[in-house]
């Protein structure tokens, strides 16, 4: 009765009004989502980096897009940000110990270009509380990205590593020093 005695116009803007409200939650959920990812990473006082690069002969036998230079371009990044590196000796002796891994996966379409996805996880110890608290390690932060680049422009692909490393690094700044 009382949408009847309304202009259309001020129906539609009532209408959108409350649509808009009904997705509060879910944005409201994802932000929550974000921030228990940063908050997973207070206090973390070190990491080790490991990195694993999936796809086509000609991308995996470049020699600037290899497991060990993505490596070494985390870890510069990690230590020039005054962040701990462990070893993956330290790594692999320690279910302790925080890691970021990257997984690189590519792959060259017939017309010469070659779409990639990056994922940056952190796996960390936790404890799960409805299973006796049981330790395990899981993934609490992530980040990824995809695009796609010809053969000449592969370095794009590290440079795109680079800034989920980078990203990781704002996060945990933010966390451990921005309170």
């Amino acid at each position: 009765m009382v949408l009847s005695r309304l202009s259309s116009h001020l129906k539609i803007i009532l209408l959108t009004s409350l649509f808009v409200l009904s997705l509060l939650p879910s944005s409201i959920f994802a932000q929550n989502e974000i921030e228990r990812a940063r908050i997973s990473l207070q206090g973390l006082q070190e990491f080790g980096f490991t990195a694993n690069i999936e796809g086509s002969q000609t991308v995996t036998s470049s020699d600037t897009l290899t497991p060990s230079v993505i490596r070494q371009q985390a870890i510069n990044q990690i230590v020039e940000a005054g962040l701990r590196f462990v070893s993956d000796e330290e790594v692999e002796s320690s279910a302790d110990i925080p890691f970021l891994y990257m997984h690189i996966n590519t792959m060259q379409l017939d017309n010469g270009l070659i779409p990639f996805s990056i994922q940056l996880k952190l796996f960390q110890p936790v404890k799960l509380s409805l299973n006796r608290d049981l330790q395990t390690s899981a993934s609490t932060w992530d980040s990824g990205m995809v695009g796609i680049v010809s053969l000449d422009r592969l370095p794009l692909i590290n440079e795109a590593a680079n800034s989920l490393v980078a990203e990781f690094i704002e996060d945990y700044q933010r966390a451990n020093y921005d309170y």
